[in-house]
């Protein structure tokens, strides 16, 4: 359970972050200057940076990466420990300029958020909704625990923005810098050549949808062998075998209707229910609810498998691109019932996944220096 400090600070950084952002790059400012008032950008760049930098064991595996970076075991060769050569070439870099290990997370918090207000650089407009649903949806406090992880999430949203711009370069360039900081990104690289050829009816994604729901409930022991995935990556860059005997175990648990569960139900659904109407309005924002749906429907699905709910983050996140698309829409389109509705359920979440420390987020400290 959190404390009030806790919460003042969470509370804060949302409210910093989204107000600094709407000002740096709201409507009216970009259409005076298309690169707004970076000034503001950067300070709630600067918020998110300094409460995620500068925490002192807060996140799940805040000790685990502490551990890395202070003791450096991966060349311990009786340990046989295998890291990217991005995460290695920071943690060194740093290592040997003298700095402690709040300088690793500060560094790492900075390039995450930066990748993260880049991928929206064609949606200037709507970076307040999308760091708004970052941090209340929970991906924020991910970052917290999943360090790499989360730095390659934002990585791929970049990229999806290079596919855009038809930008091949550019994309493989961000696909395989992001690698070297989490290797699970490299699975991502034919996606260039995808992305733009998945147009599915809206009836195809509600069927998909229902069958999701229906897969929560079995034993997927029964119908999945996953071993041979894994075999198959076996000895590459994503190699995860190690990931086989916990993943193996999580096929035997059949999926059971919690709140969290539920809660992440109802986020997909009001992204089914837009996806054809937005993606009529803009067609440029299909990859978006395509990545989103797929999210969707591998999180119905294998919500109880680690390691496919590790990989499916990659897709979630496209929901704050989404979820900002929508918004966006019920604004212009005078819903503003429907579109605060929506804003209030989010705010509801995050209260939530304070009080229930979600990703190890409470309760929070600062460092002391």
């Amino acid at each position: 359970m959190a404390d009030f400090f806790t919460y003042s600070v969470y509370f804060s950084t949302l409210f910093l972050s989204v107000v600094f952002t709407k000002m740096g790059f709201n409507k009216q400012t970009l259409k005076r200057n298309y690169r707004g008032q970076v000034l503001f950008v950067l300070l709630a760049l600067l918020v998110l940076v300094i409460v995620s930098g500068l925490r002192y064991n807060v996140g799940k595996d805040y000790q685990g990466y502490s551990y890395l970076y202070l003791e450096q075991p991966y060349y311990d060769d009786a340990i046989g420990m295998e890291i990217e050569y991005g995460f290695i070439l920071i943690v060194d870099t740093l290592n040997a300029i003298g700095l402690e290990v709040w300088a690793f997370f500060t560094l790492t918090a900075f390039i995450t958020y930066f990748l993260l207000f880049y991928s929206f650089k064609n949606y200037k407009s709507l970076l307040y909704l999308g760091v708004f649903f970052f941090i209340t949806y929970g991906f924020y406090f991910f970052s917290f625990n999943g360090v790499r992880q989360a730095l390659a999430m934002c990585a791929l949203a970049l990229a999806v923005a290079f596919i855009q711009e038809k930008k091949i370069f550019s994309f493989l360039g961000t696909i395989l810098i992001g690698g070297l900081i989490h290797k699970s990104l490299f699975l991502f690289l034919p996606l260039y050549f995808v992305l733009d050829r998945i147009r599915l009816s809206k009836y195809i994604w509600y069927g998909a949808f229902i069958i999701s729901l229906g897969l929560h409930f079995l034993p997927l022991a029964s119908i999945l062998n996953i071993s041979t995935f894994f075999s198959v990556m076996e000895d590459s860059q994503i190699d995860y075998s190690n990931f086989l005997e916990a993943a193996n175990s999580d096929l035997k648990v059949t999926g059971a209707i919690t709140l969290g569960f539920l809660a992440r139900v109802g986020v997909g659904f009001i992204v089914l229910v837009y996806y054809e109407k937005l993606t009529k309005l803009n067609p440029y924002y299909l990859p978006y609810f395509t990545l989103s749906l797929i999210g969707i429907f591998v999180y119905n699905s294998f919500s109880t498998i680690h390691f496919i709910g590790r990989i499916n983050n990659y897709f979630l996140l496209f929901h704050i691109f989404t979820l900002a698309f929508i918004i966006d829409y019920l604004f212009r389109s005078k819903q503003k019932l429907i579109a605060n509705t929506i804003l209030l359920y989010f705010l509801i979440l995050f209260f939530s996944n304070i009080y229930y420390s979600d990703n190890g987020s409470a309760p929070y400290k600062f460092i002391e220096f």
